[in-house]
């Protein structure tokens, strides 16, 4: 009765495990596609607030990119020129053609 007790606690935790790390992805994801969308509406802040989360976990030249354009449309370009760099930092060959196909590709 004790082995099939440890057996259980053992399933219970790995599948709580499983589903921790399940749902941070899918947070992550979801907000990368919440920026996008509102990058589409042309709601820059909004985007601007979803990218910047995504990119806390993901340092990804396209959001990075993405950012910056979206900061550049809002006016802010001191702050849209940091993202830019960031951007060409990870991924020296990005583009706004490229940054867009990434972009596609991720949804």
């Amino acid at each position: 009765m004790k082995a099939m007790n440890k057996q259980m606690t053992k399933i219970l935790v790995i599948g709580s495990v499983i589903l921790f790390l399940f749902s941070t992805v899918m947070a992550q994801e979801n907000s990368y596609n919440k920026a996008l969308i509102s990058y589409a509406k042309k709601d820059y802040r909004t985007a601007a607030k979803y990218f910047r989360e995504y990119i806390e976990k993901n340092p990804d030249p396209a959001a990075y990119y993405l950012l910056g354009y979206a900061l550049y449309k809002m006016k802010r370009h001191a702050e849209s020129a940091r993202y830019f760099k960031e951007a060409y930092v990870l991924d020296p060959n990005i583009s706004p053609l490229s940054a867009r196909h990434l972009a596609k590709k991720k949804k």
